[in-house]
């Protein structure tokens, strides 16, 4: 592709120095993965700036640049100068690849809590109906039936680009996706004309990166900027907030308020949850088999979405009846013991709570919870963390979730701060050595709760990335304690 035909499209353009009617055979935005031909984008990075590595990218091959900074290449090396690199690059790559998003019906889910498993959701109805589709995510990426990993949860929009292309090169047709705040502040997403903008709830997270709260919303409320149509959990407050703030079509959920969805007669049990729909009158029963106040949110919110892409509602039962759940979210770890162990991915105090009020409804022992905090994240959520988890755990150990540059010891610190003064807890810093602990004193109708990292199978220790999964490790001494019986 012609630079030119990349130029032309490129909004909050400073200046250009350097011929325009060079041929750019790649764009990236790691000067690693400069090859021959490739149009360089310099990002400023949160440690490392992309602006300190253009020397390399045409050492590499890159015959074109785009940054922020003044700078002066070498004479042939077409320089691009715009206000910023993230945007560009969004729009960039959207051209570079045929603007692959328009060719698609994408559905973009975000809030603190429950994203994963309505894209998965949304998945399962979208499948239940024929129509061929996609999931981006935390989890991975599925392309039809085809599982990849995922690096994080909303893609670079250069990666996201290079993602929709392999969809629609396999015929996929629909696409349910993550969309972090991260991606959001960040414009990864700029360029995505969504059918469907989704809002989950809004809970206390990211405040590491967001500087308040109110900066979080406003993230969040991006999304609906880039949406055609909107719903909305307005059991949530600042869902409710959401709606009165928006002018796109809306549908409405909830279960305790007035929507346009409603769920009524809810009942849960450690089996599962059932409701009936009401929308508008038209009455519709739904079981889903992961248990959890959450998990009826969660469907309620996939519904509204599908409805807006004209699915109905009895393929929607049919879909979300079949559904075992998501990995990593609920997760039940089986050996044949007497006692429930459960993996799930919960990392806020909103999180923690929703699946320990769960957990409460239906255990007939003890409730035990292995569970951290993630370093170089938010401080201030870990002691609302240990509060929740005190108040209702039967017994509860703090230990390493993906401590990063911090020490464990001293997250495990703040995390103390929030317990209840008569909590029954101790401290194990290896994670491994603390799932043990957990299921070594846990007899028949206990629960095992391993709180924090969910699908995971590495562990973050300094710059390591070490092995480790949660599911795979309680599974190991599940079986070493069954032929200790």
């Amino acid at each position: 592709m012609k630079a030119m035909n990349v130029l032309e499209n490129l909004s909050e353009i400073l200046s250009v120095k350097g011929p325009k009617d060079i041929n750019i055979a790649s764009i990236t935005y790691d000067s690693r993965k400069v090859e021959k031909g490739s149009l360089f984008v310099a990002i400023r990075g949160f440690k490392l700036d992309g602006h300190d590595f253009i020397e390399d990218a045409i050492k590499n091959g890159a015959v074109g640049v785009i940054g922020e900074k003044e700078m002066n290449l070498p004479d042939g090396v077409l320089y691009v100068r715009v206000k910023n690199s993230r945007k560009a690059l969004s729009q960039a790559s959207s051209i570079f690849f045929g603007k692959p998003a328009e060719k698609l019906k994408i559905v973009g889910v975000t809030g603190t809590n429950g994203k994963t498993t309505t894209t998965y959701l949304i998945k399962a109805i979208l499948d239940e109906a024929g129509l061929p589709s996609g999931v981006i995510g935390t989890v991975g990426l599925c392309i039809k039936d085809k599982v990849l990993p995922s690096e994080r949860t909303t893609p670079e929009s250069l990666d996201l680009n290079r993602i929709f292309v392999e969809m629609l090169d396999e015929g996929v047709e629909y696409v349910s996706m993550e969309v972090s705040s991260h991606s959001l502040k960040l414009h990864r997403v700029d360029d995505i004309r969504f059918e469907v903008g989704v809002f989950t709830n809004l809970t206390q997270d990211h405040l590491d990166f967001h500087e308040s709260f109110d900066d979080y919303y406003s993230s969040k409320k991006k999304l609906f900027y880039l949406s055609k149509r909107a719903a909305i959990n307005i059991d949530d407050p600042n869902g409710r907030r959401m709606c009165g703030e928006l002018d796109i079509p809306t549908l409405t959920y909830a279960i305790e308020g007035k929507a346009d969805l409603k769920a009524e007669d809810v009942r849960i049990d450690s089996n599962g949850v059932t409701f009936k729909l009401n929308f508008y009158g038209k009455q519709k029963n739904i079981v889903y088999k992961v248990p959890g106040k959450f998990s009826v949110y969660n469907s309620l919110a996939a519904i509204s979405a599908c409805l807006f892409l004209g699915i109905d509602l009895d393929t929607m039962a049919k879909a979300l009846e079949k559904v075992r759940g998501v990995p990593g979210r609920f997760e039940p770890v089986d050996e044949g013991q007497d006692f429930t162990v459960i993996v799930d991915y919960a990392h806020t105090p909103d999180g923690l709570e929703n699946v320990l009020m769960t957990i409460k409804s239906f255990v007939k022992g003890k409730i035990i919870t292995v569970f951290g905090a993630g370093g170089d994240r938010d401080r201030s959520k870990r002691p609302l963390m240990g509060r929740v988890v005190s108040e209702y755990s039967d017994y509860f150990i703090i230990t390493s979730d993906n401590p990063r540059s911090e020490d464990p010891e001293a997250i495990i610190n703040d995390i103390e701060k929030g317990l209840d003064k008569n909590s029954k807890y101790e401290k194990i810093v290896d994670r491994r050595a603390a799932i043990k602990r957990a299921i070594e004193m846990a007899s028949r109708g206990d629960v095992v709760l391993i709180a924090g990292k969910g699908h995971e199978n590495y562990q973050i220790i300094k710059d390591e990335v070490i092995p480790f999964d949660d599911r795979e490790v309680a599974r190991e001494f599940l079986k070493e304690k069954g032929r200790m019986r």
